[in-house]
């Protein structure tokens, strides 16, 4: 009996040793699967962004330049009207009249001189032979030279009054769409009457923004180089990310930085032959330097910050994870430049973040960058 419950014990004791080993080698996880990107060197473009506001690039203020009733309203606000279109019709009664005036005192004028001169002639005649003194002479020249002045003083206001007849059709300067206007037929307007009609061209559009001390730099260096900022790429997004349908280009910038604002002020400007765009909108400009340059690149998804900055989670060679504050460059589409902490080959973690420790051995599958978009899917989806 001893024999069989010692041995039963042994058998307990065994059985007991096997399920703790198997206990022990349950307890340890499996490697957690992530998705890792491999840091390579990228051909990107630098880009920045920024807020800008349109504006009508050309629009002029119609203003009367006579006094006078106005007799005729030609436009309909909001329409287009086109450079030499009669916009407003002032009565002209008066300034008729006045060229009327002016030309009969042309005529009178020219008669005068006509007559002075023919007396300086015949004095001319005369003198040699003693009819005339000196001081006859003298009169007859001054009165001469007196009639030329009158002619031209009534020529000039013959022309004074044809130029202020003209302007009582007041025409459109440019081409572009009539804005509002409170002026009717009735209304007395003059040149103390301020502005009848804003006239603006659509056909193009600026947006004025605001440039960084770093923006001015690069820019105002692109300018010295080809006062045309050709290697400068300027996209309007709406719609959030949407490009508009026509690229611009940077036709101004300031040379002097504000300084209640330290920013610089520029425009960029815009086709807008379908009229999409009109002044007073807020817009997003988006500028991108032509050619690409190979720059090392980490999915902005890698990304992560503390309160030391920008850090990542590298996956090394054994599969193990170790945290790695970075220092970031300038953003490149969904990614942005490295400018120090990471080296090419490196694996930085994109997937798979949930629960995860430095030190921690994970299961990594390769992620890759889809060169068009810059958008990263996992290397067994990507398009071949």
């Amino acid at each position: 009996m001893k024999l069989k419950a010692l041995g039963l014990v042994g058998c307990l004791l065994f059985l007991s040793g096997c399920e703790s080993d198997d206990s022990a080698v349950s307890q340890v996880p499996p490697p957690v699967g992530v998705g890792v990107y491999e840091i390579a060197l990228v051909d990107t473009q630098r880009e920045w962004r920024v807020i800008g506001r349109t504006e009508s690039a050309d629009s002029v203020n119609v203003v009367a330049r006579v006094e006078g009733e106005v007799t005729r309203v030609l436009f309909d606000r909001g329409a287009q009207v086109s450079r030499g279109d009669v916009l407003f019709e002032i009565e002209d009664d008066d300034y008729r009249a006045q060229v009327d005036r002016a030309r009969s005192q042309v005529a009178a004028r020219r008669s005068a001189l006509t007559l002075a001169e023919k007396n300086l002639a015949r004095g001319l005649e005369l003198a040699p032979r003693g009819y005339l003194s000196a001081a006859d002479l003298d009169q007859l020249r001054s009165a001469a030279e007196q009639a030329e002045a009158g002619l031209t003083e009534a020529q000039a206001a013959l022309q004074q009054s044809l130029i202020n007849l003209e302007h009582t059709q007041i025409l459109a300067p440019i081409s572009g769409r009539a804005r509002d206007t409170a002026i009717t037929a009735g209304n007395m307007v003059g040149p103390a009457s301020g502005t009848l009609v804003e006239i603006i061209a659509l056909n193009d559009v600026r947006v004025q923004f605001q440039l960084t001390d770093s923006e001015f730099i690069t820019l105002s260096r692109a300018w010295s180089a080809g006062n045309d900022l050709s290697n400068v790429n300027v996209y309007l997004l709406i719609d959030g990310e949407r490009r508009y349908a026509h690229t611009g280009v940077i036709d101004f910038v300031d040379t002097a930085i504000q300084r209640s604002t330290g920013t610089v002020v520029a425009t960029a400007r815009f086709p807008n032959p379908e009229e999409q765009l009109v002044p007073g909108l807020f817009v997003t400009l988006l500028f991108e330097q032509a050619g690409a340059t190979p720059r090392l690149l980490v999915p902005e998804q890698a990304v992560q910050q503390n309160q030391l900055g920008p850090f990542v989670m590298v996956v090394g060679s054994d599969n193990t994870i170790t945290q790695r504050q970075i220092t970031l460059g300038l953003k490149s589409g969904p990614g942005w430049e490295v400018a120090d902490g990471l080296s090419e080959g490196e694996q930085v973690l994109v997937e798979g973040f949930q629960k995860l420790r430095p030190g921690a051995t994970v299961a990594p599958s390769a992620y890759v960058r889809d060169p068009a978009t810059g958008l990263l899917a996992p290397e067994e989806n990507a398009p071949q």
